[in-house]
């Protein structure tokens, strides 16, 4: 029978695990930052209905969603030394290739549900309000940052949430191509001590309070916004 040595998670194989949380977590937050940057764009954009621009928009935002994250990973990995210049190659590799590709890859995927999610908050809101503030004379950039907005972050608070804690869980496909997260530091420490029971169940927890931290950090958040709702009504 299978004899539990959890003393693994107190030495060096502890220290690795803290060196791949670490990772993980700015994985996640360079990732989350440029898929909210690219899906509130694309999202806005297709709400729009700019007449040039939602051919793109629409052929974007299905490709990246219709696809897995992980073949995104390894295209974006794989294909950049025929895509990107050598001078940009050189300089991403020395700071970490793979990381880079993952932050990007993920990025990218999840801007494409954030995109659908913005769309769908500002078909939430009357377009009579965006036509409204036309009329006062709001170019199109204010009438979104100062009427929009504002209105968008309580309808959408929620999905953007789930969207974080699915973002969060799929740092975990960067072992793929040898980034050293917390998932790759797991399997290090199987190959090296045979240890990968207690070490896959660190990570687990690892994972499980993170997303329990952000799912409750957004029930608080919903119920501020709630509050704050009935307030002004």
């Amino acid at each position: 029978m299978y004899q539990f040595d959890w003393s693994i998670l107190w030495g060096e194989g502890g220290r690795l695990l803290l060196q791949g949380a670490l990772v993980t977590l700015e994985l996640a937050a360079l990732s989350l930052v440029l898929a909210l940057v690219l899906g509130f764009l694309f999202g806005v954009l297709r709400w729009s209905q700019f007449g040039p621009l939602k051919p793109v928009c629409w052929f974007y935002v299905e490709v990246i969603r219709n696809t897995p994250p992980l073949v995104q990973i390894m295209f974006w990995y794989f294909s950049a030394t025929v895509i990107l210049p050598q001078d940009i190659l050189m300089a991403l590799r020395d700071y970490g290739f793979q990381f880079v590709a993952v932050v990007f890859a993920l990025g990218i995927y999840h801007s494409g549900f954030i995109a659908e999610i913005v769309r769908g908050g500002l078909n939430a809101i009357p377009r009579g309000q965006y036509e409204a503030a036309e009329a006062i004379g709001f170019s199109f950039s204010q009438s979104v940052r100062y009427i929009l907005l504002p209105q968008l972050g309580r309808i959408i608070a929620p999905s953007l949430v789930n969207e974080s804690v699915s973002l969060i869980k799929n740092t975990s496909l960067a072992l793929a191509i040898g980034v050293a997260d917390i998932t790759y530091q797991a399997r290090h420490i199987d190959y090296s001590s045979f240890r990968g029971v207690e070490a896959l169940t660190a990570t687990t927890v690892f994972y499980l309070v993170v997303c329990m931290a952000i799912s409750g950090f957004g029930h608080l958040l919903q119920r501020r916004l709630s509050r704050h709702r009935r307030s002004a009504a």
